[in-house]
């Protein structure tokens, strides 16, 4: 089974965690197996001040299964003793959490790669909107194998393995530029009170040789970002969309709500969307979906469903999702603008499936122009998880899509939203 991990200290919970739980290590073998034998390459280094491009290691996850034995534990004279197992479970992921992100960066620190400044927030919608984060290589881990083999005498000595594939996203192009595996061995030994972070020492060890391989090392090299440009699409997506309601939007709104998800990305990560064909197209935000392929679509009803990312356009922050249903209700959507005043309402997710549907009013408080872009701008309430649900008319038609808001930086009502017109002529969509 997968799992989205971020990283750890973990030897000093693995010594604490030995007695019964099935943690891990291994004897330390007469003859060394042959994951003890790899060696570790010298990293392709800049020159300090070089100049290159940015990359942050931003999701990290195993297909390591679930209490798959990663080695034995040994003690007594000469380590000739075992003492117990350890195994890949949940206490030993959870030991992972924090440090793999930080690991990375401090390695190409040392390397001289540039490398992002994570600005420090709790929101990841914060971080998506973040636009010296959006420019940078996105680096994805998977873990693909690891092991530990440990002796506890007077101290604690052993090694510990990890085999890494590895995959770069280009934001510009929206596509994995570079895949490769690296292997990382750290072996050491330290006193019980101290002993070292074996496997985060291994993976630090694999980002070195990463840094090794000339592939990585001539991306790195690109020292700017590819000129941003909309996609050309091969043709033209034709799509039924729904119908205007003669009623108005409050009478309506029980029906609109099942026309608005929550999308969930592997990482836990959560937005919004609507269907806005009655074959099961949804309009959401790129930074909702990411760079998955697939995302999970929650419906208000309870029921889940997988859902494909089939057309995305980084510069406009806007994605199309392809839900397996079919006759479902679309949400209509209104061609023209608003008059300054006029009453807006949003549905959406904020912080997540625990308050789908979350139905707020407000009102269209001005048109704005931010980095060459249009928005519309309204006091409607949004927060975090609001990211690709409508902003809907007093009919109940899509006039835009929820992407930002400054609430968080003491302005409220300053909200912003991605005319719907935009949004289906930059994913190459026509509505009939």
């Amino acid at each position: 089974m997968k799992r989205t991990i971020r990283a750890t200290r973990t030897i000093r919970n693995i010594v604490s965690l030995l007695a019964g739980v099935g943690l891990y290590a291994g004897a330390i073998a007469a003859e060394a197996p042959a994951w003890m034998q790899i060696t570790e390459k010298q990293p392709l280094a800049f020159a300090e001040g070089a100049q290159a491009r940015s990359s942050m290691l931003r999701v990290i996850k195993s297909s390591v299964r679930d209490n798959a034995k990663l080695g034995e534990l040994h003690g007594g004279w000469f380590c000739g003793k075992a003492v117990g197992e350890l195994a890949w479970n949940e206490k030993l992921v959870g030991a992972f959490q924090e440090a793999l992100p930080g690991i990375y960066q401090a390695e190409l620190q040392n390397a001289h790669y540039p490398v992002s400044v994570i600005p420090d927030t709790i929101f990841e919608q914060a971080l998506d909107n973040n636009e010296a984060l959006r420019q940078d290589l996105q680096v994805g881990g998977m873990i693909k194998d690891a092991k530990i083999d440990l002796c506890l005498s007077s101290g604690v000595e052993g090694a510990a393995y990890v085999k890494i594939f590895w995959q770069v996203f280009a934001p510009e192009t929206q596509k994995v530029v570079y895949e490769t595996t690296t292997e990382g061995l750290f072996r050491a030994k330290g006193s019980m009170l101290a002993p070292p972070d074996f496997l985060e020492r291994a993976f630090a060890s694999s980002v070195r040789n990463l840094m090794a391989e000339q592939g990585f090392h001539d991306l790195i090299a690109t020292s700017k970002t590819m000129e941003t440009k909309a996609p050309r699409w091969a043709s033209i997506l034709k799509l039924k969309g729904g119908r205007a309601s003669s009623e108005p939007l409050t009478k309506n709104i029980d029906n609109l709500r099942t026309e608005v998800v929550t999308i969930v990305r592997d990482d836990g990560a959560s937005g919004s969307g609507f269907f806005v064909s009655q074959d099961g197209y949804l309009l959401t935000n790129k930074h909702v979906v990411g760079g998955a392929k697939y995302v999970k679509v929650k419906l208000p009803s309870g029921m889940e469903l997988v859902g494909e990312v089939v057309r995305v356009e980084g510069d406009r922050d806007v994605a199309l999702v392809k839900a397996p249903v079919s006759r479902v209700q679309a949400i209509p959507l209104r061609a023209g603008d608003l008059k300054i005043g006029e009453d807006v309402y949003a549905l959406g997710s904020p912080l997540g499936d625990q308050f789908n549907t979350t139905f707020t009013h407000g009102i269209m408080s001005a048109y704005r122009t931010l980095d060459e872009k249009r928005f519309l701008q309204s006091d409607v309430a949004i927060l975090p998880g609001n990211s690709g649900g409508p902003l809907l008319d007093t009919k109940g038609q899509v006039i835009g899509i929820t992407v930002m808001g400054l609430g968080a930086k003491g302005l409220a009502g300053m909200n912003f939203f991605i005319p719907i017109g935009e949004a289906l002529e930059q994913l190459g969509v026509e509505l009939n």
